[in-house]
């Protein structure tokens, strides 16, 4: 069993037109990687020995700042205002693991993103809700962990919604929210299905705790999270490379 490489990602946002909801960039990783060739994720890699020259409390957000500006072009002045929003850690049965931190960022409206056309392609910009229904419909090939982690962006947004405020106050308000999250790390397990499939089963799935493999059960992505209300419990790779999900209604009993 392989010890897990730290990473980060960053999760760059923007505010609808209107202010009522926030739109997420993704980029495509090239066909070619070793390590989820072809999907559309959030800018990121892996921590690099220089990441932590200036101290090691902060390798991770440095990390996501330095790979946000190679792979996509945009400058975050200080990597200390990422916030902290979810971790994951691939399973241990698979050969190239991560231990990634998710970090939130508004991007600065006098910037705009461009993909280095080496490590990513084509970026673009959806909000949670378009990005999760496009994956449902197999038009939009997201990691697990990648669309786990939109439900729950989902629900803070909702979260900041249900108090009365001014439109331009939505995108400051869910990083302040974002802010008090605890995140836990989240260890899915591996195992085939009956119809020769491999499913990913999340921490929060009911039958997680039965299943060979190393994580604990979890009820979320993070303490102090707002609630989820139809989360994804786990998914199925099936040939020809299609998802299929299951969702458990409601959120987890804590």
């Amino acid at each position: 069993m392989s010890e897990p490489r730290r990473a980060a990602t960053v999760l760059v946002l923007r505010p609808t037109a209107d202010g009522r909801d926030v739109e997420v960039l993704f980029v495509r990783r090239n066909a070619r990687a070793s390590f989820m060739a072809n999907a559309y994720v959030f800018p990121g890699g892996r921590v690099d020995d220089a990441d932590a020259e200036g101290g090691p409390e902060l390798a991770s957000q440095r990390c996501a700042a330095r790979e946000l500006c190679e792979e996509a072009g945009l400058t975050v002045a200080d990597p200390g205002e990422l916030v902290y929003f979810a971790r994951w850690v691939t399973p241990s049965a698979e050969p190239k693991r991560f231990d990634a931190d998710f970090f939130l960022w508004a991007m600065p409206p006098e910037q705009e993103p461009r993909v280095d056309a080496q490590e990513v392609f084509d970026l673009r910009w959806y909000t949670p809700a378009a990005a999760l229904a496009e994956y449902v419909e197999g038009g939009l090939n997201l990691p697990p962990p990648t669309a786990c982690t939109l439900e729950d962006l989902q629900a803070e947004v909702a979260q900041v919604l249900v108090t009365a405020m001014a439109p331009a106050a939505l995108l400051p308000a869910l990083l302040q929210r974002s802010a008090a999250r605890r995140p836990l790390p989240i260890l899915p397990r591996l195992c085939p299905d009956e119809a020769g499939g491999l499913q990913i089963v999340l921490p929060w799935d009911p039958h997680f705790a039965t299943l060979p493999g190393e994580g604990e059960p979890a009820p979320g992505l993070a303490q102090a999270a707002a609630p989820v209300p139809s989360r994804i419990s786990r998914c199925t790779l099936a040939p020809p490379g299609v998802w299929r999900i299951q969702r458990l209604q409601g959120e987890p009993a804590k």
